[in-house]
């Protein structure tokens, strides 16, 4: 009879088996004769896997001062977000899934004749979050805090006008 240990081995990599092939599944379905897109597939759209990729909210606001605009460009590959521009107390927000191959949003952001890009959000898929270095994976919110000396990180790290 098996030990505990070689049980509980066992069913994890049951688990992560049926995840793989769940993720892999709208493959299989969009070749099927059905008109309905694998996007519009009641385990996806029903919130079935969204349960493992709950929606992201990245935002950004203007905390530079009274009177002071502040102009963002924000994209990834897939989706842009087009050019805002926030008065003081503004903020730009965005929600998203992030894809199982990963996501990044890259932004541009300009004050007066400072100016910063950076990664808004990264995640290299559905079980690494987080990168060690100066890319960002929130849980599920990102603030970006944006002032006249620095930008302020959903972590808390400080970014310098460049």
């Amino acid at each position: 009879m098996p030990s505990g240990k070689f049980k509980t081995k066992t069913n994890i990599v049951l688990l992560v088996s049926l995840m793989v092939m769940l993720s892999n599944a709208p493959l299989l379905l969009s070749a099927s004769s059905s008109p309905q897109s694998y996007r519009e597939s009641w385990w996806v759209s029903d919130g079935f896997l969204n349960k493992f990729n709950p929606k992201q909210m990245v935002q950004v606001r203007n905390n530079v001062g009274p009177g002071e605009k502040i102009t963002l460009h924000c994209m990834s590959k897939d989706n842009e977000l087009g050019t805002h521009v926030l008065e003081f107390g503004q903020s730009f927000m965005w929600k998203f899934r992030s894809s199982y191959g990963g996501t990044q949003f890259f932004c541009y952001l300009s004050w007066r004749q400072h100016y910063l890009d950076f990664i808004a959000y990264a995640s290299n898929g559905l079980f690494q979050k987080d990168d060690k270095d100066k890319t960002m994976a929130c849980e599920v919110t990102c603030v970006w805090s944006v002032k006249s000396e620095f930008i302020r990180s959903p972590k808390g790290d400080r970014l310098n006008w460049k």
